[in-house]
C-alpha cells in the first residue's frame, strides 16, 4: 500500500511464480549494462542465471553501476580473482548460458583467495569507494588490516631459544606438544605456527598476543597457507595484467591478420573489453591473443 497506485489493492491469493524469459547474456557488458541500449541494466534470472544468490549479486552490481553511470563515473568491475560475483558475471558475458547458470565454487580458478573469512578485506574498499560503506566501517577495516600486519611482524620478531639442558626456555604453554628437537637454535613464533599441529590460539597469551579472534583466524590462515596463497596471487597478477590491456570498442576483427576464422567470429559476437576476457572466450586460443 505504500506504492503509488496500489493504495487500495487487495491480495486475493499469495502466490509464487518462476519465469523463464531470458536475454542473451553475451549482449551484456561486465557492468551489466546492455550493449544494445545505453543506460539499461539487467540483473537476475533474465540474464540466464538461477535465482537467489546469483540474482542478488547481479542486482547489487547493476544498481551500483546504474548510479555510477548517472554520476558520469567509471563502472565497478570486479575481477575473477577478487570475488565470486566477478566469476559469475564474467562467465555470463563471456561464455553465455544454455541452462540456468548456478555459481559453484568449482567455477572459480582462484577459490583459495575467495574465502568467506577475507570477504571484508577483498571487497569493503570497493564498497567505500562507491558510497555503500560508512567512514566508521572503513576505519574498522583499515584498523583490521594494520593489526594483521602488526601481529605478523611481531610473530617474526619473537624467537624461542633452546636451553642447555635440551628443554625449551619459557615455553610451559608449548611443552605439552613440543619437544626441543623441533626447535632450531632460534625459532620464531611465525615459523612455529606454520606447523600443522600448532594453532595460534596456543600462543595467544604468549608475549602479550591477546588479539581478536577474527585477527587470529586471518593471521593463522596467512601463515599456514602462505606458499599456496602466494602462488595463487602470482597467477592472479598475470590475469590482472591481461585485464588491464584494453581492446577498443570499434575494432574490426576481420581486418586483423592471422586471426583464426572462429576467433574472428567469436570476438565480433562478444566484443570483449580486454585481452584477459578475450582469452576466456571458447574458440579463441592463445595464438589469437598473441
Amino acid at each position: 500500500h505504500s506504492l503509488k497506485g496500489l493504495e487500495n489493492a487487495k491480495i486475493l491469493r499469495y502466490a509464487y511464480a518462476i519465469e523463464y524469459d531470458a536475454i542473451d547474456s553475451k549482449q551484456i557488458k561486465r557492468s551489466l549494462e546492455t550493449k544494445l541500449i545505453e543506460g539499461l541494466y539487467t540483473a537476475g534470472q533474465i540474464n540466464g542465471t538461477s535465482g537467489y544468490e546469483e540474482a542478488a549479486g547481479q542486482g547489487l552490481i547493476a544498481g551500483i553501476n546504474a548510479s555510477l553511470k548517472i554520476e558520469g563515473k567509471d563502472p565497478l568491475i570486479l575481477n575473477r580473482s577478487e570475488s565470486y560475483i566477478g566469476v559469475l558475471i564474467d562467465d555470463l558475458v563471456t561464455k553465455g548460458v544454455k541452462d540456468p547458470y548456478r555459481l559453484l565454487t568449482s567455477r572459480a580458478e582462484y577459490r583459495l583467495l575467495l574465502r568467506n573469512d577475507n570477504a571484508d578485506l577483498r571487497l569493503r574498499n570497493y564498497g567505500y569507494q562507491v558510497g555503500l560503506i560508512s567512514e566508521e566501517q572503513h576505519k574498522k577495516l583499515k584498523d583490521k588490516e594494520n593489526k594483521i600486519k602488526e601481529i605478523e611482524e611481531k610473530l617474526k620478531e619473537i624467537k624461542l631459544k633452546k636451553s642447555s639442558n635440551n628443554e625449551v626456555d619459557d615455553t610451559n604453554l608449548l611443552k605439552s606438544y613440543l619437544n626441543s628437537t623441533i626447535l632450531k637454535e632460534k625459532t620464531s613464533l611465525y615459523d612455529l605456527i606454520r606447523r600443522p599441529e600448532i594453532k595460534f590460539i596456543d600462543l595467544k597469551n604468549y608475549h602479550n598476543l591477546d588479539v581478536l579472534d577474527e585477527i587470529i583466524e586471518q593471521v593463522e590462515i596467512n601463515i599456514k597457507y602462505e606458499g599456496y596463497i602466494k602462488k595463487a596471487l602470482k597467477e592472479a597478477e598475470k590475469l590482472v595484467e591481461l585485464e588491464n590491456k584494453k581492446i577498443p570498442d570499434d575494432i574490426d576483427y576481420y581486418k586483423v591478420p592471422n586471426l583464426a576464422s572462429e576467433a574472428k567470429q567469436k570476438l565480433t559476437e562478444i566484443r570483449p573489453t580486454s585481452l584477459g576476457q578475450a582469452l576466456r572466450i571458447s574458440g579463441v586460443n592463445p595464438a589469437d591473443i598473441s
